[in-house]
Parts: structure tokens; sequence; C-alpha cells
């Protein structure tokens, strides 16, 4: 992605600003115009993928994390271009400065967001969404998801959706890891709130059946209720997932920010 498709910090829609300025620790006002900035941030904590967070806008960036970590990546920081640090060459270098348990979590995601439901592109596959509520969810994954509802009072309603959900047909298929959240149930987006007005997804499709439409079903119908409720949704994914990116893309979700943590 190229930095130019990125909105600067003062372009941003304030419920995505909202949500950075939370997650940074800082007043976005002081997030560097170009350039990285490196600092301590009272957000980042010693547990894996909260250590490190480099969140880039624009034509800046802004590096926070734990002090070991400081001290540890200052030098490699100051060595590379912005457009390095965004690429394998970046990724490469971090992981050499990196202490190995850091190392091994170091990643790097797109996200996208759609703030206008002006903008959405439903998209149209053969495949029927299911929403699912509370006596829905699998037993293990109720504590889990109660931290992720919309307050206030949707909280307290038992047809509160927490997720949408696409079954295939194969009635002889073996049970996959989506089972518990019906049978059959092929992908699953669940729609996770960073804030009262933004909303996130968490997706996943069994492998059998990626490539086939279920994944862009699912947050094609998570989108259009994030966007009912007259909320902002974003959309993250790995840079080396392009099928996810691309389901992104096709719904009229816009380039947001880059992210690299560990």
């Amino acid at each position: 992605m190229l930095h130019s498709d990125l909105p600067a910090a003062g372009d941003l829609d304030e419920r995505v600003r909202f949500y950075l300025e939370r997650e940074l620790g800082f007043s976005l006002d002081s997030f560097p115009r170009s350039g990285l900035d490196l600092r301590e941030s009272p957000t980042r904590t010693d547990e894996r993928e909260n250590r490190l967070s480099i969140i880039r806008l624009g034509n800046g960036a802004l590096a926070t994390a734990i002090p070991r970590l400081i001290a540890a990546l200052s030098p490699t920081l100051a060595s590379l271009t912005l457009d390095e640090l965004f690429s394998p060459v970046g990724l490469a270098e971090l992981r050499r400065a990196l202490p190995p348990e850091d190392a091994e979590s170091l990643a790097h995601g797109s996200d996208y967001v759609l703030t206008d439901a002006r903008d959405f592109r439903p998209a149209k596959t053969p495949h029927a969404t299911i929403p699912l509520t509370k006596n829905d969810l699998p037993p293990e994954q109720f504590d889990l998801r109660m931290s992720e509802r919309r307050p206030p009072a949707e909280a307290q309603q038992d047809d509160f959706i927490w997720a949408f959900a696409c079954r295939h047909d194969d009635d002889n298929a073996e049970a996959t890891e989506l089972a518990p959240f019906g049978p059959r149930c092929a992908s699953i987006a669940i729609v996770i709130w960073k804030s009262p007005d933004l909303a996130g997804y968490g997706l996943w499709t069994e492998e059998a059946y990626r490539g086939r439409g279920y994944a862009l079903a699912v947050v094609t119908a998570a989108t259009e209720y994030v966007l009912q409720q007259g909320a902002a949704a974003t959309y993250g994914a790995l840079t080396t997932n392009l099928p996810s990116l691309r389901i992104a893309r096709r719904l009229g979700f816009t380039p947001a920010w880059q992210t690299i943590w560990a």
C-alpha cells in the first residue's frame, strides 16, 4: 500500500480518531505529520502482541512500546525510511532487533474503514446469512463476547446480535472448528465493538470452504448491521492475506491506517 492511500491524522472520521487515540494513549494532534516518532505509552503492556504498536497515517507513523523495547528498537527505526519500515525489509530488520520472544509475534496489518453508508457496496452471494444472538453462542465464547457488546442499552437485550454465520449444505461433511456456532457452519463474522459507534470483525472461514463467497456474505451482513446502528465499520487483516483484504475493497471500505505490532 502506498502512503498516499492513507488519510492524515487530521482527516480521520471522529469515531476512528477516538478509537486510535485510545489505542495509542496519545492525542492525534501530536501525531507526526511526516517521519516516525518513538514513545513510551501507558497503553502498551508486557503482554504478547501489545508490547509494540507502530501505526502509520498519511506520511507519518507513531511507534509506542514498553521501555525495554524502545532501547532495542531505536537504532533500527532510525535507520529505516517509512516506506522501508512498512515493507518486508522493515519487518526483517525489526525481527533482528527484537528479542526472540517478541520477534515471534511480529506482524503487519492493514485496516480499512467504512464511515458513510452511501459508500457501502453490499455483495450479492448465493449464501444466506444467519444472525447469532446470545443463545446461539458456544458457552466457552460467552465471557469473551460479553466484553465486545455494544453499550449501553443493547447489552441488556437477549436478542442482541453478536455475529453472522453462513452454513454449507454438505450433510456428510465432518464437524469443523465452527460447529459450536451451528451445524455446518462454514464462515462466521463476529461483531466486535471497539467503541459505542465503531465496530470491527472477527472473521473465520473453514479452510475447506474458502474461496466460495461465504466470508463475503457474512461480512456484508455484519457491515449492513453495523451501519444500521448508525456506527462506522473497520476491517483489518494481515497484509499478506490478500483474499481477506479484497473483501474490504469490494464492499466499499477504504484504506485508513497500517499497523506493525509485537
